[in-house]
Parts: structure tokens; C-alpha cells; sequence
């Protein structure tokens, strides 16, 4: 686990250990609450949120990480997830909600967290299927944040694309009428 990321040291001499106990953590911020659980069972907490064990991830797709700034997918299956976090996903707005896969190690004597865990990917929530039976099983795509580079961002330098972005600003109160208006600077309008 060397590399240009800054990882916790605790984090780094549990990943060199000869018996490692590593777990895959997933936040998904929604804005009725954040589905937050990890790959073991109990309850972890980090970073003042607690993760709820869901035995092992349904699966996660390789994260591919380019230096080129492309856009890139991870596929995140969740299964076996309590139905309150079930009720968030089922009905909560997903799409562009931040998503985050950590990589830590527990502690064999303590079972907590050795330290803070590594970002494995970090994201947009661009899809996700939800399956319903005695448990939820959610499987998420995560897109790379470069991915928004593709989607052009429509902006109209007129006064009501203003409004729409900073109510009450007069900045660009006169720009439709400027835009046609002959100036003269030094003479006389012939």
C-alpha cells in the first residue's frame, strides 16, 4: 500500500501484518441519511458515523484508475442491508449523491478498526438496482468525478439565468439590452 496516497500508518502496518483482516466499508449519502456498511458483521464506527456488517459485499467491480482524467464506473452490490437503510435507498433522489468504498483492516484483539481505512473510490451515484425480499440487496454505479467533464454546463450570461443563481443580483440587469446598443465613444452618433 505504497503509493501517492496519504494512508494511516496504524492502517499500513495492519496491511503488512502476516494474518490480515481487511474491510470494505461503503458510505452512500443520500439526503434522508447516509447507507453506511461494511463487509464483517457488528458495527464499526469511523469518522463519527457507524457502519452496520452485512456479512460480505455482493460484489464490487474492478476500479479502474487512469492518469488520463477519464471517466470511470465501479459497480457496488450491497446485500443482506437492514430495511431502515433500505427505506433511504428506496426512497431517496440517488443520482449525483457522493458515494465513498474504504479499504481497512481490523484489529484481531480489539475487532475495531486498526486506524483510519484508505479511500478506495470516491464518486457520483449514477444508477442503481434494488432488489426487495426479506433484506434489500442494492447495486449502485459509481461514476469517477471526472465523469462530470463530459456534461457541458449551459450558462446564459443574461439577467435571468442570474436570478436563477443569486436571487436579488443586478449585475447583469441591463446585459440583453447592451448587447444590441450602438456606443459611440468621442463623436457624434451619425
Amino acid at each position: 500500500m505504497t503509493g501517492t496516497r496519504d494512508v494511516d500508518s496504524a492502517t499500513l502496518t495492519a496491511a503488512e501484518q502476516d494474518v490480515i483482516h481487511p474491510v470494505l466499508m461503503a458510505k452512500l449519502e443520500f439526503d434522508g441519511g447516509a447507507v453506511l456498511a461494511h463487509s464483517r458483521l457488528g458495527e464499526l464506527a469511523f469518522d463519527g458515523d457507524t457502519y452496520i456488517g452485512v456479512g460480505q459485499f455482493g460484489g464490487v467491480t474492478a476500479a479502474e484508475e487512469s492518469s488520463d482524467l477519464a471517466r470511470t464506473t465501479l459497480n457496488l452490490t450491497l446485500s443482506n442491508i437492514p430495511g431502515d437503510m433500505g427505506a433511504v435507498a428506496l426512497g431517496d433522489h440517488y443520482q449525483g449523491r457522493t458515494a465513498t468504498l474504504y479499504l481497512g483492516y481490523i484489529d484481531p484483539d480489539t475487532q475495531q478498526l486498526a486506524g483510519a481505512p484508505a479511500i478506495l473510490y470516491r464518486g457520483r451515484m449514477d444508477t442503481m438496482d434494488i432488489e426487495q425480499g426479506d433484506t434489500f440487496t442494492v447495486t449502485v454505479g459509481i461514476e469517477s468525478r471526472f465523469a462530470a467533464w463530459d456534461k457541458p454546463v449551459v450558462r446564459r450570461y443574461n439577467n435571468a439565468d442570474q436570478q436563477a443563481r443569486y436571487p436579488g443580483d443586478k449585475g447583469l440587469e441591463f446585459a440583453e439590452q447592451s448587447a444590441e446598443k450602438q456606443v459611440v465613444w468621442g463623436g457624434k452618433l451619425q
